[in-house]
């Protein structure tokens, strides 16, 4: 699973994730596209609707 390759992301931000991805397919394909410098933000940043 990628989101536990994400670099400082906690389990418990790994689990919120993927509780609400299938809820936006959208942002899955975005986070797949990016580089793995960013990842962590853009993950933090869907959790928390920033």
């Amino acid at each position: 699973m990628i989101l536990y390759e994400v670099e400082r992301l906690t389990e418990d931000e790994c689990y919120r994730a993927l509780s609400k991805i299938p809820d936006h397919p959208t942002q899955m394909l975005i986070f797949f596209s990016l580089p793995s410098s960013v990842q962590m933000e853009c993950v933090r940043r869907f959790l928390f609707n920033y």
